[in-house]
């Protein structure tokens, strides 16, 4: 079983992974910092608090691109059709 200094060891080296990594945006670099400042629970709540507006976010520019698309679609379908009766 591991040990809480263990654990705590392990946190801080995520962390530090993560901080260090070239690939990793500054947005999240700096959000990750910021949190380790505050109350773990509520950074949590907050960090989950965000997870869903930005899932929500995503999810509506997913679907506004879709129904772009679709709409595109039908244009070309119907200039098509209307191409094939001149």
């Amino acid at each position: 079983m591991n040990e809480p200094n263990d654990d705590l060891d392990l946190l801080t080296l995520s962390c530090e992974a993560i901080m260090n990594n070239p690939a990793v945006s500054d947005w999240l670099k700096r959000g990750l910092a910021s949190a380790l400042e505050r109350d773990p629970v509520d950074a949590l709540a907050d960090a989950e608090i965000l997870l869903a507006v930005l899932r929500q976010r995503c999810d509506a520019a997913l679907f506004a691109s879709e129904s772009v698309a679709d709409l595109v679609d039908t244009l070309q379908e119907e200039l098509r059709r209307d191409g094939d009766g001149c």
